[in-house]
């Protein structure tokens, strides 16, 4: 039963969080919403605080998955990326809000390495089965790639909150932005691959 009612908790509070944001949601609000006690929403969750720390980690383990070769799995990886940030665009709207709740910012910047960990990885597998080309470039160069595409999620997310796009269309630009941005590093075997994935 407890188990339950934590996931109902989660799933009030993520549709909560997402309609309103989450500096509009109070814990009085959630539990009115499901109809139960101030008191039996805090036996679960203590703060607010603890269930915004659930909900990203429950996130986070929605969208990490094992490195693998093939741009078919580059490719699901982005877009499992992209589409949490699209998904969850009230929660993400603001990069640095979590970091700024002290009761959150070591979780978050802790997952964050852990999506960043993923993506190195993922990147790796392509460099290993000669799909990406690493080949004579400095030994920074894959944690640069990894930044750069970070980095790029972070700025499609601003993009999002400034232009209304339908969220298909947003989604497939973004994809085409990363795409663009992973093509000179690819090898001629991976911008083969690129094309069966991607015809022009």
């Amino acid at each position: 039963m407890a188990a339950s009612t934590r996931a109902d908790i989660l799933a009030t509070a993520r549709e909560l969080f997402t309609r309103y944001g989450y500096h509009h949601v109070s814990m009085r609000s959630i539990s009115d919403a499901m109809g139960i006690s101030v008191g039996n929403l805090t036996y679960h969750f203590p703060r607010k605080a603890d269930l915004a720390d659930a909900l990203l980690e429950q996130e986070l383990q929605r969208v990490l998955m094992a490195p693998r070769p093939g741009l078919d799995a580059l490719d699901q990886c982005l877009r499992g990326m992209l589409s949490s940030l699209l998904e969850n665009a009230r929660l993400f709207s603001d990069a640095a809000m979590f970091l700024s709740i002290p009761a959150l910012a070591h979780g978050h910047r802790d997952r964050v390495a852990r999506l960043r960990a993923m993506l190195r990885a993922m990147l790796q597998a392509q460099a290993d089965a000669g799909l990406l080309d690493l080949e004579d470039k400095p030994a920074s160069a894959l944690d640069d790639l990894t930044d750069l595409l970070m980095y790029c999620h972070l700025g499609w997310q601003q993009q999002m909150a400034l232009f209304s796009l339908p969220p298909r269309q947003a989604l497939e630009q973004a994809i085409g932005l990363q795409w663009t941005a992973l093509r000179p590093w690819l090898t001629p075997a991976g911008l083969a691959s690129l094309d069966q994935l991607r015809p022009i």
